[in-house]
């Protein structure tokens, strides 16, 4: 705050000239102070592009994020080029309010730690703020997995904390952030499906087989419409091994494996989230 009026900068693509203006004028007249790009190199204003120029500028802007008390990003028809990305991930490390013109997805911490690592390889940030960012980012995950785990709520993905590695899964894939609620959200709009199968026999080799069978007699029409598959095989040995049997009825899916051992499993189960 300056004065009492609050310092927005603006980010975004400089294709976006008009809008630039636009919000710059509207957040004015709202009472903020307002700092935009002082040139626009996609609308016209080549000198950008001369050695040098852009360099600076980038740093510039950088530093016009440290003035402000929030960022407000420009991206229309939700486009977010690499400066643009870097410049928000540099503002979330700052503690800076983000605002967007439309709807965004938020970028996972994943995805923030890299947009720095390439600010510092660029010497943008200094080491002290790099290794700053690489505690924060070890903090945010060890916290994110630790809500997940202590979770209790009602979706249908609690099943033996696997909730905490199937976000894990899907923030690597660029489906949900750091905030645990957006795989809520995905539940709620009917875009992940969560089916548990649990092995039928006297052995491994028998309840694998039943729940092949399961597999292929109900749910191979909805795994082959699937962008995205997460298949966890749990039991009371390690169950890798198992894992190529039931590929063969899977096979030209996007799928990630993955194992979990329990002692006290009584038998074979199988966990099967899928992305629409």
């Amino acid at each position: 705050m300056v004065n009492g009026f609050k310092v927005i900068t603006l980010c975004g693509s400089t294709r976006f000239k008009e809008e630039f203006l636009e919000a710059q004028k509207r957040l004015t007249l709202e009472g903020n102070i307002v700092i935009s790009v002082g040139l626009f190199g996609h609308s016209g204003d080549d000198v950008v592009w001369t050695e040098g120029v852009k360099d600076m500028l980038d740093r510039q802007h950088l530093a016009k994020i440290d003035l402000a008390d929030e960022i407000y990003v420009i991206n229309v028809g939700g486009y977010i080029g690499d400066s643009t990305r870097r410049e928000i991930a540099y503002a979330e490390f700052k503690g800076k309010t983000i605002k967007y013109m439309e709807n965004s997805k938020k970028a996972s911490i994943y995805e923030n730690y890299a947009a720095l690592c390439e600010l510092h390889d660029a010497g943008r940030i200094s080491d002290e703020d790099f290794e700053k960012a690489g505690r924060d980012f070890d903090e945010k995950r060890k916290a994110a997995i630790a809500e997940y785990n202590a979770c209790q709520g009602p979706w249908p993905y609690q099943w033996k904390n696997i909730d905490a590695v199937v976000c894990g899964i899907l923030q690597q894939h660029g489906l949900i952030s750091i905030d645990y609620h957006d795989i809520k959200e995905l539940y709620d709009a009917d875009c992940v499906y969560d089916v548990r199968i649990k092995g039928k026999g006297a052995n491994n080799e028998e309840q694998l087989l039943s729940i092949i069978d399961t597999i292929r007699n109900e749910y191979l029409a909805q795994l082959r419409s699937s962008k995205k598959v997460i298949v966890t095989l749990c039991g009371s040995s390690d169950p890798s091994g198992l894992l190529e049997k039931i590929s063969d009825c899977m096979d030209g899916l996007d799928i990630v494996w993955q194992t979990r051992t329990w002692p006290t499993q009584e038998s074979l189960e199988i966990s099967i989230i899928t992305i629409q």
